[in-house]
C-alpha cells in the first residue's frame, strides 16, 4: 500500500505529467496547423520529428525524477520505454479528442483540447505505476472519461430542440406571428430573436413577400404624425390602406412597398419589391390572417445558428 509520502509523490508526479502533456498538446496542435496551412509534406515531417524531440525533452526528466514511485524508470531502457509509452498513448488520446471536436463542428470549444491532452498523458503515466490496483484505477478513469467525452461530443453535435434553440436565442414568443400563405405561396420562417421575428412567402409566379414582427417602438427612425418614415435621401410616399394598415412606398433604384399594421403592441410589416399594385392583395391577405406560428412552421429555426 502506498503511504502518505508515496501518495504525495505519485500525485506530484501525475500533476507534472499533466502540465507537460498540456503544453506538449498545445505546441503540437499549433505546429501541425501551421504545417498543414503551408501545405508542404516536408514541413509536416519536420514538425513531427521536432514534436518527438520536444516530448523526450519534457517527459524524460519527469520519468527520471519519479524513480522512487515508478521503478520502471530506474533503468535507461525502462526510462525511454516509459517516455515513449506516455507520449504515444497521451498523443493518441489527444488526437481522439481533436477528432471528436472536429465532429462537433462550429460549436466546438477547442480550448478544452490542451487540458484533455494533459489528462491523457497523466492517465498513461498512471497506468505505468507499479501494481495492478493502479492500472485498474487508471483504466477505469480512462473508460469513464472516454464515455463522458463521447457523450459530450454527441450532445454538442446533435441538433437542438426547438425549445432549446428559442431559449438560447432569447426569443420573444409574443413576436412569433405569421399570416396564412396566400394561394400559390409557401411560408418559410427566416429567424427569431428577442428583438424581432421574420418569415418569407415564396411563389413561382408572384413577387416574394417577407414579414417582420417587432415590438412597437423598436424602430427608432423618425416618423411623422401618421407613422410615415421621414425621408432621408430617399423618396417615400405613404397612404392609408384601410383596416389600420399603412402603405409605405419607397422609390429609388430598387423600389419597395411596405404594408405596416400595428396590432396589440406589435408592429407587423409585410415588404415586397417593386412598385404599383402588384402583390398588394397577397400582402393584405397575410396581415388579415395573422395568428401565432405553429411549432411545425417554426421547426426550421433549429437549422439556424445558436449560441452554446
Amino acid at each position: 500500500m502506498i503511504g502518505k509520502n508515496g501518495a504525495t509523490a505519485v500525485g506530484a508526479h501525475l500533476a507534472a505529467v499533466w502540465f507537460a502533456g498540456s503544453a506538449l498538446t498545445a505546441v503540437q496542435f499549433q505546429a501541425v496547423l501551421v504545417a498543414l496551412f503551408l501545405g508542404r509534406p516536408v514541413v509536416l515531417a519536420v514538425v513531427l520529428v521536432c514534436s518527438v524531440a520536444l516530448a523526450a525533452a519534457l517527459l524524460a526528466p519527469l520519468g527520471r525524477a519519479a524513480r522512487s514511485v515508478v521503478p520502471l524508470t530506474r533503468r535507461r531502457a525502462g526510462l525511454w520505454g516509459w517516455t515513449a509509452g506516455v507520449y504515444a498513448f497521451g498523443t493518441a488520446g489527444a488526437l481522439a479528442v481533436a477528432v471528436a471536436l472536429e465532429h462537433v463542428g462550429e460549436f466546438a470549444n477547442w480550448g478544452v483540447l490542451w487540458p484533455a491532452g494533459g489528462t491523457c498523458h497523466a492517465l498513461a503515466a498512471a497506468f505505468l505505476l507499479p501494481g495492478a490496483r493502479a492500472r485498474l484505477i487508471a483504466l477505469a478513469a480512462a473508460v469513464v472519461l472516454a464515455a463522458g467525452g463521447a457523450y459530450a461530443a454527441w450532445d454538442a453535435a446533435r441538433p437542438p430542440t426547438l425549445d432549446e434553440w428559442m431559449s438560447a436565442n432569447r426569443v420573444d414568443h409574443a413576436l412569433l406571428r405569421v399570416g396564412d400563405p396566400p394561394p400559390g405561396y409557401t411560408l418559410y420562417v427566416g429567424g427569431a430573436s428577442a428583438d424581432g421575428f421574420g418569415a418569407r412567402y415564396e411563389s413561382t409566379d408572384s413577387p416574394e413577400l417577407s414579414i417582420r414582427v417587432e415590438r412597437a417602438g423598436a424602430d427608432t427612425r423618425r416618423v411623422d404624425a401618421r407613422g410615415c418614415p421621414v425621408p432621408f435621401g430617399q423618396e417615400i410616399h405613404c397612404r392609408d390602406d384601410g383596416g389600420g394598415r399603412l402603405l409605405i412606398a419607397r422609390g429609388g433604384a430598387y423600389p419597395t412597398r411596405e404594408l405596416r399594421l400595428p396590432q396589440g403592441g406589435l408592429v407587423c410589416t409585410v415588404t415586397l419589391r417593386g412598385s404599383g399594385e402588384s402583390g398588394l392583395p397577397a400582402a393584405r391577405h397575410v396581415l388579415a390572417t395573422l395568428r401565432p406560428a405553429t411549432r411545425a412552421e417554426l421547426a426550421a429555426l433549429v437549422e439556424l445558428p445558436m449560441p452554446r
